[in-house]
């Protein structure tokens, strides 16, 4: 096994450091009783009897046996032997003590180093050698100062105990000149997984961002984890090529394909026996044993024979893949640049360990011009450093980047369907963070084909998806750095092509700007879509035509231009809204209550939603104590819309709670700047007013019939006359009738005898200025209804007064009439067959 100059450097240092330890201890048998712990005397023991047999040792033969940790114990347990000076320089290790038996481990055992392992030795060692009595430190150090590259004719070796750990064949990762460093969430996040439900887990990204590192070192510390449950760690790598400063190279006798990664994996668990199938045969071995088999740089031989074979996992068993591209089954962490701070540290690792003096030397504005460049990459840093030290210039690296990108991006490019390399010369064409219905326009793709060849995309790491705003469930789509430097580079766009997708463009911005500008005449229209932002505009254009679709009663077309609308934007609460437009149509109540509710759930505080909905639940659903807080939710965020206090009005109004009626129709007329309502809100008041004292007078409260009454009065006041149209004068009659009652059924109430004569004569005298020839109309209530002959009778009085339904002003009123309803009407005189009501208005 081949180490780097960082492991061995450290080796040489502690090696010499354990030397002196031990000729100290030594020195002191020589002299004095030194005391030796039970541990340490054990240990050491246990390593001399795995070398050279049994028997029972004296110290003098157990201190080569002896390791850091122990020999140092042993030297503070004997302190009143050691010289001063000696125990003074001693004092250097001990706040250092728990990291540098780390260090020692990590050397001792082949485990991945981390970033400071080397600057921690050096800095313990230099403390030392202060003391000229360690001189085999001394030496060391000395030969490290003249020649550094004398630790590369160095062997390993330190004293230690077997590991109880599962069989592995890991590497030596290549991370272990700086150390591992960074990226703890991630790390912890797929050590998580593994040990967690799924059997196949993956890490991707880029060429080169650290897929395999993080693999290793999540591995070497699973084979630490006392909770590992694993019996057997199996490293297999199909890493085809790989990265110098000044070329691609192929690696001789690299995996090819899947046969050849299960054919590598059974060997390294045990062998295979001839014409037999390696996929089965690993299953065999994870069936029977509890092993995490690795995959490394997978993307080099996905084939059905890989899927198949990750579809027959057994239990207990996983799989770890480190790929380019997701398989689509499997539990992923993608792994994301690294951050500015984590370049910076590598770049100046890198630079420190290799001794480039160009890039030890950069002031702090050169060091963070260089690592915005990078782009958090830790190949490109790799890269460039090793460029550097070849002989090359940094901006010359940076500036032509091509042999990098090519290695990281061109084998993944090379497996991209038509589809969505379209999609992806698109991204070139207009940069910046997309939406997904944009994207679709662009390309003339439907919500289905746009979705796999976006899928496709994220899975190769060519394109992230963003989230956009505060919404975590809307998202953008945007390609990468890497990604984007390499098509620029290797991938050109087309100018035939450049021109179709600009001309796409233009025109939706042009169709996104006449929407919003027919949205804003009437906001509140069902047929007024709101417009969020250009990237609502790609599904608004399928809803106009869901709109026009259902205007031809062509139902489930409209349906379909719903559902493709909110697959284009999940998070588009109009997708839904117009959805249950059509269901309403086609009076499915269901289907309409679950859209509704899920676009005012979509439509987050938008007022049109919730007067859209709400209105639904008012007078259809019948839960208009619900509709009536949402419509009061709504209006305090516009309390200028004339359609949201108009329903509130309405809601009040079939709620029975007519005086808040009344109130709301007063409060509408006050919005002088919006007429929409007038005539509908006029009559709604008189209406509210009318039944309201009615029912008061049924249940012997004349002064509450006075109250509405009243503040009928004051809502008139407000009106200009002509505001107050024909067809109200009807209500008014009604009002003057009702006021009279209130003065006779208040004969014990001077003051409500008072107010209801003179609101009686305020009624008729408004009508008389209105239309003097209404006041020989009267109001009274149908008594029969003969639906099949078309006509009934109105009792007023002693009276029952004759109509037939072509004596009604709009004769389309007819299906409303019934027994008790409230109608308008005149008396006929002329007619000989006795009484006879004619032009006949529907009241109630």
């Amino acid at each position: 096994m081949s180490f780097n100059a960082t492991r061995l450097t450290c080796f040489a240092i502690i090696s010499a450091i354990e030397t002196d330890f031990r000729d100290l201890i030594l020195s002191l048998e020589t002299d004095h009783a030194v005391t030796w712990s039970a541990g340490a005397v054990e240990s050491a023991t246990q390593r001399l009897k795995r070398e050279r047999g049994g028997g029972s040792p004296s110290h003098t033969e157990l201190v080569d046996y002896l390791d850091f940790a122990d020999s140092y114990q042993i030297l503070l347990a004997n302190k009143s032997f050691v010289d001063a000076p000696i125990l003074e320089s001693l004092k250097v290790v001990t706040p250092h003590l728990e990291r540098l038996t780390a260090v020692r481990n990590r050397v001792a055992h082949s485990r991945p180093m981390e970033i400071d392992d080397l600057a921690v030795t050096y800095d313990v060692a230099r403390g030392l050698a202060s003391s000229e009595s360690w001189v085999a430190l001394a030496t060391t150090l000395a030969k490290l100062e003249s020649d550094p590259a004398f630790v590369l004719g160095l062997t390993v070796q330190l004293p230690g105990d077997p590991l109880d750990q599962p069989l592995h064949n890991l590497p030596i990762p290549d991370f272990d000149e700086t150390g591992f460093f960074g990226r703890s969430r991630e790390l912890q996040r797929i050590k998580k997984a593994v040990l967690g439900p799924w059997p196949v887990v993956s890490i991707l990204g880029d060429g080169g961002i650290g897929k395999t590192a993080i693999a290793l070192k999540a591995a070497y510390d699973l084979l630490d984890d006392k909770a590992s449950p694993f019996d057997a760690v199996v490293w297999v790598t199909a890493k085809a090529t790989t990265l110098t400063s000044g070329e691609i190279q192929n690696i001789s006798g690299a995996i090819q394909d899947s046969l050849g990664m299960f054919e590598a994996a059974a060997i390294e668990l045990g062998g295979t026996e001839a014409g037999s199938d390696p996929a089965q045969e690993v299953l065999e071995y994870l069936a029977g044993f509890r092993i995490l088999l690795i995959l490394d740089n997978l993307e080099t031989v996905t084939d059905q024979r890989l899927r198949d074979f990750l579809l027959d996992m057994p239990n207990g068993s996983k799989v770890l893949i480190t790929s380019r591209i997701g398989l689509g089954m499997e539990n992923p962490v993608k792994l994301e640049p690294l951050s500015d701070v984590e370049s910076r540290s590598l770049l100046r690792a890198l630079a420190s360990i290799r001794n480039i003096e160009v890039l030890k030397t950069l002031d702090e504005v050169g060091l963070t011009r260089l690592v915005s460049k990078l782009k958090g990459h830790p190949l490109y840093i790799k890269w460039l450093v090793a460029g550097v030290q070849s002989g090359r210039r940094p901006s010359e690296l940076v500036n032509d980047n091509s042999l990098l990108l090519d290695f990281c991006m061109s084998n993944v490019y090379d497996k991209l369907s038509a589809k969505a390399r379209q999609v992806l010369q698109s991204m070139q064409v207009l940069r910046g963070a997309r939406g997904q219905g944009e994207l679709a326009y662009l390309n003339e793709y439907n919500a289905q084909q746009i979705q796999s060849a976006l899928l496709e995309l994220m899975t190769t790491n060519f394109v992230a998806m963003r989230r956009s705003g505060d919404d975590a469930l809307d998202g953008s789509y945007e390609t990468g750095d890497f990604a984007s430097q390499y098509l620029a580079r290797h991938q050109p766009v087309e100018p035939k092509f450049r021109d179709r997708v600009n001309s796409r463009s233009l025109e939706l911005a042009d169709l996104g700007q006449r929407m919003r500008t027919d949205g804003r005449s009437d906001r509140y229209s069902v047929n007024s879509l709101d417009i969020r932002g250009q990237h609502d505009v790609p599904a608004a254009r399928l809803l106009l035509d869901a709109l026009r679709k259902l205007r031809e009663g062509k139902m489930d077309e409209a349906i379909n231009l719903c559902h493709e609308s909110q697959t284009l934007s999940p998070t588009y609460h109009e997708a839904w809204r117009i959805e249950a437009v059509v269901h309403e149509q086609r009076q499915d109540n269901f289907s309409t209550m679950s859209a509704l509710e899920r676009a005012y759930e979509l439509g987050d505080n938008s007022e049109v939603m919730a007067y859209h909905f709400a209105t639904y639940l008012c007078e259809v659903a019948n839960e208009p104590e619900r509709g009536l807080a949402i419509l009061q939710s709504a209006a305090r965020i516009d309390p200028d819309s004339a359609h949201l206090i108009h329903q509130i009005a309405r809601t009040h109004f079939y709620m029975g709670k007519y005086l808040a009626a009344v109130d709301s129709c007063r409060a509408l007329a006050k919005l002088s700047q919006n007429p929409i309502y007038s005539s509908a809100n006029i009559e709604l008041a008189l209406r509210a007013a009318v039944f309201g004292a009615e029912q008061a007078l049924w249940a012997d409260t004349p002064d509450e019939a006075a109250e509405l009454v009243e503040a009928l009065v004051h809502f008139l006041d407000g009106l200009r006359v002509e505001q107050i149209e024909t067809a109200h004068t009807d209500w008014l009659m009604r009002l003057a009738e009702i006021s009279r009652r209130i003065a006779e059924e208040s004969s014990g109430d001077a003051f409500l005898v008072k107010t209801g004569t003179q609101f009686a004569a305020l009624f008729t005298d408004k009508v008389r200025v209105i239309d003097v020839s209404a006041l020989g109309r009267a109001t009274a209530q149908v008594v029969r209804v003969e639906k099949d002959k078309h006509f009934a009778f109105i009792r007023m009085g002693p009276k029952d007064y004759f109509f037939h339904h072509n004596d009604l002003l709009v004769r389309s009123q007819w299906a409303g009439v019934v027994e008790s309803s409230l109608v308008a009407f005149r008396a006929d005189p002329t007619n000989a067959r006795g009484p006879r009501a004619v032009e006949v208005r529907l009241l109630s």
